[in-house]
């Protein structure tokens, strides 16, 4: 029997050690895939998620502030689900969106308490991000801006434009065409 530290001489228990070692990288896959959770879900670019948001009718003028919230809550990835929090809640998606109140969590759980997005909590987590905005908007008009906690510290003043996300994308025209003038 080898020792701690020790090198494995017996090739058995190598192969043992191998095959235990592929079941436990296995383990996550499945849990993930039983649980409903996208394992390819996606990180929207600023542009991108704010031409989505444009077309599921977000106000032009709002879209610096979705975008902000966005970027804090989740880095523009539509997959995050958020670390439990004090009550055992969990938040969800591009906005992260509480499983307390907002989303029906995927268990059952002792601190859930209402759904009033009327959405399961997985669906948060798509890359069609139609519920999340939907239901994010809802949150949105009932508390706030500051329903979010990144509003206050972040998203609370001078943004960033997002003019240059809707103007023609003629760039590359300018670069390969000598007879365009003032790109």
């Amino acid at each position: 029997m080898a020792g701690v530290g020790e090198p494995l001489r017996d090739r058995s228990s190598l192969g043992m050690v191998r095959s235990s070692w592929s079941k436990v990288r296995v383990l996550p896959v499945l849990w993930f895939l039983l649980q409903g959770i996208p394992l390819l879900a996606i990180r929207l670019k600023p542009c991108e998620l704010a031409g989505q948001l444009y077309i599921l009718d977000v106000p032009k003028s709002e879209l610096p502030l979705w975008l902000c919230i966005a970027e804090f809550e989740s880095r523009f990835n539509t997959h995050v689900v958020g670390q439990a929090n004090t009550d055992g809640s969990r938040d969800y998606g591009l906005y992260q969106i509480s499983d307390r109140y907002w989303c029906a969590p995927p268990n059952r759980t002792e601190y859930y308490a209402f759904n009033d997005c009327n959405v399961n909590c997985t669906r948060l987590l798509s890359d069609d991000i139609t519920m999340a905005v939907q239901c994010a908007r809802l949150i949105q008009k009932q508390q706030g801006w500051t329903a979010w906690s990144v509003y206050p510290e972040f998203c609370n003043g001078t943004l960033e434009a997002i003019d240059e996300c809707f103007q023609p994308s003629n760039a590359t025209d300018c670069l390969t065409s000598e007879e365009v003038k003032d790109c």
